[in-house]
C-alpha cells in the first residue's frame, strides 16, 4: 500500500502566483486560462515530497482538496510530455492583477530588460545594487547555457537566481527558485543537472526577454 505524502501546498501555490506576476509585468495582464509546466523534480522540492511515480504524484494532486478552493481558483494538474502541467482558470490571472502588488525588484528588472535588449553585466548589478548592497555575481563555468547568476543574499528583495546569457548582441535572463536543499550544488552540478533540480518553466509565457 503505498502511504500518502504530506505537501506544502501552499508554498506550490505562491510560485504559480510569482510566475504568473513576471510575465503579466512583461506582457500585461489579460483574464485568460494559465499553464505552467515543472518537472516532477521542481514539484518535489517544492511540495517537499519524494515521489518517484509519476502517476501516483499526479493522483496525489489531483485528490488533494487544497488545490479545490485557492486564492487562484480550482488548480488542475495534467502530464505533459514528462512534466506536470499546473492549470490556473481565468479568474486566477485576474486575481494576480487586481490583488497582487508588483514586486518592486522584479518591475525593475523586467523593465530594464524590456527597454535595454543589450545590457552589460554591470548594468544588471547596479540594478540589484539599487535594491541592496547585498548581491552576489558569479560568472557561469564555461559550457553552461548561462554567463552569470546574479542573486540577493536577503530573499525578501526576491528569492530567484538570475541567469544571464549574452549572445548576439542581446542579453536575456532566466530566472530559477532559490531552493535552500539545492543551492550548495548550483556550483556543482552542471546546468542541465540543475534544470532538473530547481527550474521552473512557465507554457504560455516565455521566461525569456
Amino acid at each position: 500500500m503505498k502511504m500518502e505524502q504530506n505537501m506544502n501546498e501552499q508554498k506550490l501555490i505562491q510560485n504559480v502566483i510569482e510566475q504568473i506576476k513576471e510575465a503579466q509585468l512583461k506582457l500585461g495582464a489579460e483574464k485568460e486560462v494559465i499553464r505552467l509546466y515543472f518537472p516532477m523534480a521542481s514539484m518535489n522540492a517544492i511540495l517537499g515530497t519524494n515521489y518517484t511515480d509519476e502517476q501516483e504524484m499526479l493522483a496525489a494532486l489531483r485528490t488533494n482538496t487544497v488545490f479545490d478552493t485557492t486564492v487562484l481558483g480550482r488548480l488542475k494538474f495534467f502530464i505533459h510530455e514528462g512534466r506536470f502541467e499546473v492549470r490556473v482558470p481565468a479568474e486566477g490571472a485576474e486575481y494576480v492583477a487586481g490583488e497582487i502588488s508588483d514586486p518592486p525588484f522584479l518591475k525593475a528588472i523586467v523593465e530594464l530588460f524590456a527597454h535595454h535588449h543589450s545590457l552589460t553585466i554591470e548594468e544588471i548589478c547596479a540594478c540589484f545594487a539599487q535594491f541592496d548592497k547585498a548581491y552576489h555575481c558569479e560568472k557561469m563555468t564555461p559550457g553552461t547555457d548561462f554567463d552569470y547568476a546574479v542573486y540577493f543574499d536577503d530573499a525578501e528583495y526576491d528569492a530567484y537566481y538570475y541567469c544571464v546569457k549574452m549572445e548576439m548582441g542581446h542579453t536575456i535572463y532566466h530566472r530559477f527558485a532559490h531552493n535552500s536543499k539545492h543551492a550548495p550544488l548550483f556550483y556543482l552540478v552542471n546546468f542541465l543537472q540543475f534544470l532538473a533540480l530547481v527550474h521552473m518553466e512557465l507554457l504560455l509565457f516565455p521566461l525569456y526577454i
